[in-house]
């Protein structure tokens, strides 16, 4: 059957049912929340015949793969088009908050997925961290410490910085459900949180308003 897909599409078509497979995938994974769909609900989404799935990703466990090492690769490379940037560092943290923050009302359960995989298997975070070739940790470091040294913040290690800061943002979306069942949210008012949220992040870190303009 498969070898009868190979001769009937051509490779343009295969392509372009790759790509809608991923991103059915993404909608179920990263916008529903279903981080367990089975290959059959996937399909079901994306509209194929589940024989395309095996054809494509061989098993849901490369998809899921392929999904994981996407989404984390994006990540990495808006961190590093932040902060290799000429902005000044505290407009390259606002717009860090403000791109987190907007990827997470767009997908609400993606850093839900990135934290369950990269449990089930730390090995992949060793494999995606070495693929970070201009570290993206080392320009934070040296811009932080820039900062520091020019009195312009108080002394900090990078280390809790960042912590400080990917929890402050990421925290509200892992805690989805919870943050709505216990605080009486609907969606539209956990979005609206959400977006309140940056101006009280930066805030905290910085103990001023979030400059206007820096998307």
């Amino acid at each position: 059957m498969l070898n009868n897909i190979d001769k009937a599409v051509s490779a343009p078509e295969q392509q372009q049912t790759e790509v809608l497979i991923k991103e059915k995938a993404r909608v179920l994974f990263f916008q529903k929340g279903f981080l367990n769909a089975t290959t059959q609900e996937i399909a079901d989404e994306a509209g194929v015949n589940r024989a395309l799935i095996h054809y494509y990703f061989r098993s849901r466990e490369q998809l899921l793969d392929t999904l994981l090492e996407e989404v984390v690769t994006e990540k990495r490379e808006r961190v590093k088009a932040i902060f290799t940037s000429d902005r000044p560092f505290r407009h390259k943290i606002a717009l860090y908050i403000e791109k987190v923050i907007d990827v997470g009302i767009t997908y609400p359960y993606l850093e839900n997925f990135i934290i369950s995989e990269t449990a089930r298997d730390p090995e992949k975070t060793k494999i995606f961290c070495s693929k970070d070739k201009q570290r993206s940790s080392v320009m934070i470091r040296q811009q932080l410490q820039d900062e520091i040294e020019a009195g312009r913040m108080a002394p900090i290690p990078t280390e809790h910085f960042m912590v400080n800061l990917v929890s402050m943002c990421n925290y509200p979306l892992l805690a989805k459900n919870v943050l709505q069942s216990v605080h009486g949210m609907s969606d539209a008012t956990y979005r609206k949180f959400l977006q309140e949220r940056k101006q009280v992040i930066y805030r905290t870190i910085f103990n001023e308003e979030m400059p206007e303009g820096i998307s």
